[in-house]
């Protein structure tokens, strides 16, 4: 090997251990998991980053860190370490729910495809159906968005985040139920008492999608337990702790009853079982079925076992099964 093997070897190592350290420095508090994190991400994007790139932000990053230390007595930055343990939520969910991941993985893609006809395929006598797809964008985007949250063990969040999805979904309905409720929605704000009679409450409710009356009862549940500042919500994640002669009133930004989390898991995984289910119906009614697809068993028979055991555990776990994610557990 002469010199210029020997240069690249220096830099490549360089450029790994440069990156390596920035990314550890990003994440803010290192332990194994976070280790391994740093690792991959450095593995993953080392090959033909520029040195100096990454020269220039290991010295932004420590500048950074010092001016850190530099803040007032007291003070700690706060969103790194809120960003960290997401970080480290998610590496923990993996390990101890990879099962119900891949679960999730799997309705996911069936949702995905299954919307995806409306862009491929026209409807049994000709016409598009493109147009809902403004919709099912939005439902499969936040069924994503919500899960991440539940595997960030945030289950307050998820609920919060799903809901517009599935709000969406049941427009769809009304959408496919009556064509002339497009022109409702789009005139939102130049009529909107017409719009709030036509979309709102049991008016969302719809012939053309399955279950839409058990669908927008979740929805409601949703509004009324994740949207409002009302004592359910307020007080759940709310925290008195006593220390000495003072009392301190704390929220949770994450779950602390494992259980709970739990049922929050099986309960959306069930909910977006029965979506990509109700989906799949309301577009072989539109496209025709298709000639062959993949046969998958039920999440709540798949998982029928560990959801008994969840719900056995606490009444407010096997609630929120029934309430939110649709089982039905006696």
């Amino acid at each position: 090997m002469n010199k210029n093997h020997f240069r690249v070897l220096y830099g490549a190592g360089a450029c790994f251990v440069a990156l390596f350290i920035y990314q550890c420095c990003r994440i803010g508090s290192l332990n194994w998991e976070t280790f391994q994190n740093a690792i991959r991400f450095t593995i993953r994007v080392s090959a033909g980053t520029p040195f100096w790139v990454l020269i220039v932000s290991v010295i932004l990053c420590w500048f950074g860190r010092k001016n850190k230390k530099r803040m007032a007595t007291g003070m700690t930055d706060e969103y790194s370490e809120y960003t960290a343990t997401q970080t480290n939520n998610r590496a923990i969910f993996r390990c101890n729910f990879s099962r119900d991941l891949d679960s999730f993985n799997l309705l996911f893609h069936k949702l995905r495809s299954t919307w995806q006809r409306i862009g491929e395929q026209r409807g049994i006598t000709g016409e598009s159906h493109v147009g809902l797809a403004y919709f099912a964008n939005v439902l499969i985007r936040h069924s994503l968005l919500g899960f991440q949250l539940i595997s960030s063990y945030q289950s307050f969040f998820a609920w919060m985040t799903f809901r517009p999805g599935l709000e969406a979904l049941l427009i769809i309905g009304k959408l496919v139920n009556d064509p002339k409720n497009a022109d409702v929605w789009k005139n939102k704000c130049v009529d909107w008492k017409l719009y709030n009679k036509t979309f709102s409450g049991a008016a969302l409710e719809s012939k053309s999608l399955p279950r839409s009356k058990e669908l927008r009862r979740v929805l409601s549940r949703l509004n009324d337990d994740f949207m409002h500042p009302n004592p359910t919500f307020t007080y759940r994640d709310s925290r008195c702790k006593s220390a000495s002669k003072d009392l301190f009133l704390e929220i949770e930004f994450f779950d602390v009853d494992d259980n709970l989390h739990e049922a929050h898991l099986f309960g959306y995984l069930n909910l977006l079982d029965l979506v990509a289910k109700a989906s799949e119906e309301l577009i072989d009614n539109l496209c025709g079925p298709l000639p062959t697809r993949p046969t998958y068993q039920s999440f709540a028979k798949q998982e029928s076992e560990r959801a008994l055991r969840v719900a056995s555990k606490n009444m407010l776990a096997k609630r929120v099964m029934n309430d939110l994610g649709l089982w039905s557990i006696s």
